[in-house]
């Protein structure tokens, strides 16, 4: 089979062995994509060659930016990830930092009326070429991209949250206090952002229609206890965005394939009953996220892509605890089919090549008894 077909059959729900895998979004950290480069005897310039070298068997690509050009940040980055340059963008927040800080600009944070929040400098989107796509540094038409992926299970889309936005727009404390206080300022904003992202999803969606099979979106509102608002009421703002978008997906053939982080599970089941079909990340390490529970619990009914420790066993364990971790992933997500193998974030510096290599090597080597 090719990876496209074992990727598709797993979702579906058939078990698939070895079962299949991804590198995480396709992207490394700088200093660890180089590592493994020079460690394969690989060019240090051809992503998708590493990609390939792995066994990744999806394939990830994203609409151009075309609109006003973006202002770059008076300072630098000194965030986690690993961005070159700092820049305002079409939200009006800074980009590149990974931080709520509340030293930021927060365009939001003093605004008293849903006027002001109609009257806001919402992005349009027109900005984006939806015909064209980012692939591995590459720039070019949606069909030649589906022609040279059309072996792999294809994604495109991304990270564009809701949540996580509105908190960038207002700070966290401001964005928290106007959930209990003023909830008809938040309202208003997810409205604003929805006006968004269903013109976006839908005018991508059309784009690829044939050419890719999952729509990628993206929101983060739990942290490792749970849902940083109480669920019900983050059923009541946010949850009918996420079902619209999932319908976009459905409606052009694709499957919405979800990035959360964090502890998800009180509401897991409200977003697969809205229509996720695949639920990215899988943060083991969070309250309420084991394995077994989660497969027990949700696994007839969503697929699972990442759950391989990124916090711990990457980058602190020995390559046996690594196998080892690979081994129970298999075991228990595998059984019945809906599992992706991945890391549950992206590879940072600070995991050793040889844990990669060996999770790897895990995946593609190991069959349950």
């Amino acid at each position: 089979m090719k990876p496209r077909d074992r990727v598709l059959a797993a979702v579906n729900g058939k078990e698939i062995l070895p079962v299949p895998v991804d590198v995480f979004e396709n992207w490394f950290h700088p200093r660890i994509q180089t590592d493994l480069q020079r460690r394969l005897g690989l060019s240090e310039t051809d992503r998708e060659e590493l990609l390939r070298a792995l066994g990744a068997e999806l394939r990830w690509g994203f609409p151009i930016y075309v609109g006003p050009p973006l202002e770059e940040a008076p300072f630098q980055s000194a965030a986690t990830y690993p961005f070159t340059k700092v820049y305002r963008g079409i939200w009006g927040t800074w980009e590149g930092l990974e931080t709520y800080t509340e030293e930021l600009f927060r365009p939001l944070a003093a605004v008293e009326s849903v006027a002001e929040i109609e009257a806001y400098a919402w992005p349009d989107p027109d900005w984006f070429d939806y015909g064209t796509l980012t692939w591995q540094g590459k720039i070019m038409p949606v069909a030649e991209w589906a022609q040279q992926t059309a072996d792999y299970a294809r994604v495109v889309g991304g990270f564009n949250p809701v949540f996580s936005r509105v908190m960038e727009l207002y700070g966290f404390e401001t964005g928290l206090v106007n959930t209990a206080l003023r909830p008809d300022l938040i309202r208003a904003t997810v409205a604003k952002i929805g006006a968004f992202l269903e013109v976006y999803y839908q005018r991508l969606a059309e784009s690829v229609r044939g050419h890719a099979d999952f729509l990628g979106m993206g929101d983060d509102f739990a942290d490792t206890k749970g849902v940083m608002i109480h669920p019900d009421r983050w059923r009541e703002i946010y949850l009918p965005l996420w079902k619209r978008l999932f319908d976009i997906a459905h409606r052009n053939g694709l499957k919405p394939l979800m990035h959360m982080c964090g502890s998800v599970r009180a509401v897991l089941g409200d977003l697969i009953d809205a229509g996720l079909e695949v639920f990215e990340v899988v943060q083991v390490t969070a309250h309420g996220m084991d394995p077994v529970e989660l497969k027990r619990e949700f696994g007839n009914h969503v697929t699972f892509y990442g759950a391989i420790n990124t916090q711990n066993t990457l980058p602190h364990g020995s390559t046996e605890d690594v196998r080892r971790e690979v081994r129970d992933r298999v075991d228990v997500l595998g059984r019945g089919g809906r599992y992706i193998l991945s890391s549950m974030h992206v590879l940072m510096d600070d995991v050793p090549v040889d844990n990669v290599l060996a999770m790897y090597d895990e995946a593609r080597t190991y069959r349950p008894q």
